[in-house]
């Protein structure tokens, strides 16, 4: 355990992630080719759809050995649609790589996914990657990291030029060890490249004694600070958070790799380190002799249902039986085989410890988020939250026998995205999800799967209601049953959610009759009312009475109560915003700016960028589908947007209220 490292790469898309992960791959002697994300033979981008389009879609993950150490990689999508695979994955490793393109910067996503790891209370290395374009300014990027992400950045890697300027070689600011690419630098640039080491180098210096009392007293009395004084205050402040060391480097042509898996062999805490927070918060976590306990953080259909799982506690073993913490009552399963994966070639393995990233294959009903353990112990590990799907599309199957079938493969892929919703009605099947692209890649992956024709509708906004203030309704409903006349009556409260987010029930009177009149509750708030689901609402149920064997009428009671209290409580609908970043490039900035104030947007700032303007601001959603056409029409293909969701609002409203 104290030689495993577990880490994730995050960053825009574009930044060359996978890239990067192929590299590691090569270099640690995983695999004897190098991969390629545009020749569609990447290891860790193995979906039909993934190779064809050239982007990840599913979070990857990978096993790898780097001297005594093996490192677990994931790798994770930088598309905003695919933003539960960023979500679910962080729950499972102990730090991340951000990648920054060293031409465009810190970038819309980039700052997405560092809030994401702050949020997690990750530790963060930075490698600005892409070193060797026309326009890389590491000193550039390293300000921006330090100014948007708001964190103290220090450069521990940094790019040497030749006589041309040309990106020909790396330092070591800690040690001053120095890789030259091709031949040797020049002697009349060996000065100037000493120099920018030593600047590096007493950077370093001043970063450790702000956070290490002993390296500011060698400072203080003007003695030399040994590198691995240096680097010990250096990862004791980035395991706090407090440090973000950055590295340079160009994956493509495999610079600075080598490097930078030292560098995550050094500062990337081992599981005996790891804070008592998230999953490691369970008692006994880490303890190897404990009962087993695992958390079930990812679940993919692909030739088998593929069940990602990471140990927490104890020991899994082949063979055993796993119990799901969150529903005890049933049935244990028997994990017959476990696999350590590498992309998508699985290799058997016979135990797995705290810390390791295994698979379980086959179908066992578990889900993401499940914790699966011992069932003579069972625990429940905290699981992620995922945000709500923004947009929906109809599938409509050309032959209405194909409508099962259909239905049933959408079922699947929900299962394996969390935040996929499927619903039938009639022969269509309503899809939701985070965006065009998302739901564009679901079609991709159903009509794969099953092979039959269907039409889908195009996206329509997924509208949401909410009440503007507290009310209460009741409702009684009466019945012949077997003759004699039976009576159900019930009350429910309905209030705004300070907290935002889906319709809450809450039971305040209990019993058996009490969970039927729940269920339908349940069913109304989230399956959808006129316009959508209720959002940002509580609903109390606070009376019910009936007799045995009346659920359907306590079901009709529960429902007209829950109408009476939403038309006392003001009902409204809500429409899904966005927020966007525009880079568009000289010359055109006038053009989308207009375009933009004419699909209603507000635009918050507008400020130089590395490539041209950099719009930000908030929109509704229905007025941004189709923009990315449109910005690349307006730009000569050379504008680029991304979107994010930014709550929901009144249509019509200003953009200040979602929430």
């Amino acid at each position: 355990m104290d030689r495993l490292r577990t880490f994730g790469i995050v960053a825009h898309i574009d930044a060359g992630k996978t890239t990067l992960t192929e590299r590691i791959l090569f270099d640690t002697g995983a695999q004897s080719w190098v991969g390629s994300v545009d020749e569609g033979t990447a290891a860790m981008d193995f979906l039909p759809a993934e190779r064809s389009r050239g982007i990840s879609i599913t979070a990857a993950a990978t096993r790898v050995g780097w001297g005594e150490h093996t490192l677990q990689v994931v790798d994770t999508p930088g598309h905003v649609d695919f933003v539960a695979e960023v979500e679910r994955c962080l729950r499972v490793i102990d730090g991340v790589v951000v990648l920054v393109d060293a031409v465009r910067g810190v970038e819309s996503q980039t700052r997405a996914v560092w809030r994401q790891t702050v949020a997690a209370g990750l530790p963060r290395l930075v490698f600005v990657n892409k070193l060797d374009r026309a326009g890389a300014d590491f000193p550039g990027v390293l300000a921006e990291v330090a100014e948007q992400l708001e964190c103290t950045a220090v450069a521990m890697v940094v790019p040497l030029h030749d006589e041309s300027g040309r990106f020909a070689g790396l330092g070591d600011a800690l040690t001053g060890a120095v890789q030259w690419f091709e031949g040797r630098p020049a002697a009349e640039l060996v000065p100037g490249l000493k120099a920018e080491l030593l600047a590096a180098h007493e950077r370093l210096v001043e970063v450790a004694a702000d956070h290490d009392e002993q390296v500011m007293a060698e400072v203080v009395a003007g003695r030399g600070v040994a590198a691995e004084r240096l680097r010990a205050a250096l990862r004791a402040a980035f395991l706090r958070g407090e440090v973000v060391p950055v590295l340079g480097g160009a994956a493509l042509y495999n610079r600075g790799i080598d490097w930078l898996l030292d560098a995550l062999v050094c500062f990337l805490p081992a599981v005996s380190e790891l804070p008592a927070r998230g999953i490691w918060a369970l008692p006994g976590a880490g303890d190897p002799a404990g009962p087993a306990c695992a958390l079930v953080f990812k679940v993919q259909h692909l030739d088998r249902v593929w069940n990602y799982l990471r140990v927490v506690r104890g020991r899994l073993v082949a063979g055993a039986a796993l119990a799901r913490g969150q529903k005890p009552e049933l049935p244990a399963n028997e994990a017959a085989e476990l696999w350590c994966v590498r992309g998508d070639r699985p290799e058997a393995v016979a135990s797995a410890g705290p810390g390791e990233i295994v698979v379980v294959p086959g179908e066992h009903g578990w889900r993401t988020g499940d914790t699966v353990c011992d069932p003579r112990d069972v625990a429940v590990l905290p699981s992620p939250r995922f945000p709500s799907p923004v947009l929906a599309v109809t599938f409509e199957p050309d032959r209405a026998e194909d409508a099962a079938r259909l239905y049933q493969a959408v079922q699947m892929l929900a299962v394996d995205d969390p935040t996929l919703r499927v619903a039938r009605e009639r022969d269509r099947i309503v899809v939701r999800g985070m965006g065009e692209l998302h739901l564009e890649i679901t079609a991709d992956l159903v009509r794969a799967r099953v092979g039959v024709g269907f039409r889908v509708s195009k996206p329509r906004v997924d509208r949401r209601e909410t009440v503007t203030r507290r009310a209460t309704g009741s409702a009684e409903v009466r019945a012949l049953v077997a003759g004699s006349e039976r009576t159900a009556r019930c009350e429910v409260a309905v209030a705004p959610q300070p907290d935002g987010g889906p319709a809450a029930v809450v039971d305040e009177v209990g019993g058996a009759i009490a969970q039927t009149a729940m269920g339908e509750l349940r069913h109304r708030a989230l399956a959808g009312l006129h316009a959508g689901p209720l959002h940002d609402a509580t609903l109390h149920l606070r009376a019910v009475a009936g007799e045995a064997g009346v659920e359907v009428l306590v079901e009709q009671a529960a429902s007209k109560a829950f109408e009476n209290a939403l038309a006392a409580a003001g009902l409204v609908e809500l429409e899904p915003w966005v927020a966007f970043e525009v880079l568009a490039p000289t010359g055109s900035s006038n053009a989308v700016l207009a375009d933009l104030r004419a699909r209603q947007a507000e635009v918050e700032g507008v400020a130089a960028g590395r490539l041209g303007a950099r719009l930000t601001g908030r929109a509704p959603l229905a007025r941004m589908l189709g923009y990315v056409t449109r910005l690349r029409s307006i730009s000569k293909g050379l504008g680029q947007v991304s979107m994010r969701p930014a709550g929901f609002a009144v249509p019509g409203a200003a953009a200040n209220g979602p929430g």
